[in-house]
């Protein structure tokens, strides 16, 4: 590694990369949950598998298009995408001088979106489009911009949660396969950022494709467990 973070700089950069990429999926996968239950009468179609595999519980007392408007813009609710948005915001500020101010800007723009939607009470998804742009860009930006330690923070925490996601929404194998080789070139790269002990048990648990193909809850309860303990930052 050829540049020196402090131990605070390395955990926001993982977890900038890491929300960066909540993000930018969740609102995808919000846009599909979305498409599904927009031509049913409110209240008919739980939205609790999307919920459930975020491990979000919300009562059945509550109507698709509320449990719907919480999960995007309840600041007091952390999964939801208002939130990913202002954490993303908090550790943008601490990185600003690492990250610089065009990667900062693409960032403030979706933060003052989701607020400004928040207080309309938008609840067309579709206008948080320009949302997903501006992280796409922010990637972008970061891919020109940063180098080194820096970048190399960034991916891994964007690899992880994309990783995250792929099981938790029950995508093929292969697409995991694809996202570890990736992780993998940097734990060869960057040994020292992983537990190496926690990296083999990952590795020999996604070798087992009949069990996750299965989406057997206890297993992928498991290697999410695991997954989310590899990096050391």
């Amino acid at each position: 590694m050829n540049t020196v973070i402090s131990a605070n700089k390395a955990n926001c950069l993982f977890w900038l990369g890491r929300y960066a990429e909540r993000g930018y999926l969740m609102l995808h996968l919000m846009r599909r949950a979305y498409d599904e239950v927009i031509d049913v009468p409110v209240g008919e179609v739980p939205y609790s598998d999307f919920l459930e595999k975020l491990d979000v519980y919300v009562s059945s007392e509550f109507t698709t298009s509320y449990q719907m408007m919480a999960q995007i813009y309840d600041p007091n609710t952390v999964t939801s995408l208002r939130s990913i948005i202002e954490f993303m915001m908090d550790n943008a500020i601490i990185l600003r001088s690492e990250i610089y101010s065009e990667s900062f800007s693409y960032i403030e723009l979706c933060r003052d979106l989701i607020r400004k939607k928040a207080d309309s009470k938008e609840m067309n998804i579709t206008e948080l489009q320009p949302i997903t742009d501006w992280l796409l860009a922010f990637w972008g930006s970061i891919r020109e911009r940063t180098y080194g330690q820096i970048y190399a923070l960034l991916e891994i925490g964007r690899l992880i949660e994309h990783s995250d996601m792929i099981i938790r929404f029950d995508y093929k194998i292969n697409r995991l396969e694809e996202s570890w080789d990736l992780i993998k070139k940097y734990i060869k790269a960057e040994p020292e950022l992983f537990d190496m002990a926690k990296v083999e048990l990952f590795e020999k648990q996604i070798n087992e494709k009949e069990k996750y193909e299965k989406h057997d809850k206890d297993y992928k309860d498991f290697i999410l467990t695991i997954l989310n303990e590899i990096v050391l930052v």
